[in-house]
């Protein structure tokens, strides 16, 4: 699912919430209605976190299995990250491993603790990013802001990116992509957010959640990310219509 509005320039993810809820809303009935048990539905319009949100709670009067539905989330996230530290050491992505985690926008969390060149730890155990390592982050972070600046709007990473959840969601893979889906209870989240985690995907979607190590500070900035995060989705929530003021 990608419809929606674009980001205009100068706009965050999360600018976007009240423009594009109602159009993912009116979505999801459509297409349950047509094809109630077709494959799983992965959510790509901004804010992709919220608007996964938003289209879970539109599909649960169809009582979807969990997971069903998800969102493209930090596969996009991941892959910048990845391809920066390649190009650092001057090797190719597939020897770089790791992921970002929480909220595919600002609040995104690197899990520097676990990213791994060539099976070697990025940073040794109990070290802490460098500024060179931040810095990285800050590119993956800014990055769809400077091409939406450039051409007013992306398209080919988040293409790419949706072209390999895609491979695996029809070729049934089970690899492990960080995609958006419910994460209370991970890490400490008390709220029904959305956010990505570490998720082993298939052809129903979401099949489990890797219970990740995170640093104490890695864990404090997801928690973080989950707070700024649920301010947009509560809001979703509070404004929902009801039954009597769609008739």
């Amino acid at each position: 699912v990608t419809a929606g509005t674009a980001r205009r320039p100068g706009e965050t993810r999360l600018d976007l919430v009240a423009r594009n809820a109602g159009i993912v809303r009116s979505i999801i009935p459509k297409i349950l209605d047509n094809n109630p048990h077709g494959p799983a539905i992965c959510v790509v319009s901004n804010p992709a976190d919220v608007m996964t949100a938003v289209a879970a709670r539109a599909a649960a009067p169809y009582d979807l299995p969990p997971g069903r539905i998800f969102g493209s989330g930090c596969v996009l996230d991941s892959s910048r990250l990845r391809s920066l530290i390649a190009s650092t050491f001057d090797v190719d992505t597939s020897s770089v491993h790791g992921f970002v985690i929480g909220e595919h926008g600002d609040s995104s969390v690197p899990v520097w603790s676990s990213i791994s060149v060539g099976g070697s730890n990025l940073i040794p155990p109990g070290g802490e990013p460098n500024e060179a390592h931040r810095a990285m982050h800050a590119d993956v972070v800014k990055s769809g802001a400077e091409v939406i600046k450039r051409k007013g709007y992306t398209n080919f990473a988040i293409g790419l990116a949706v072209a390999r959840i895609a491979e695996a969601v029809l070729n049934d893979e089970r690899t492990f992509l960080p995609v958006s889906t419910c994460v209370r209870g991970y890490a400490g989240v008390k709220q029904d957010v959305y956010l990505s985690v570490p998720c082993c995907v298939g052809a129903t979607g979401v099949v489990r959640v890797i219970d990740l190590f995170l640093t104490e500070d890695e864990a404090d900035a997801f928690r973080a990310s989950a707070d700024a995060v649920w301010k947009c989705q509560e809001e979703c929530w509070r404004d929902w219509p009801s039954e009597a003021s769609k008739m």
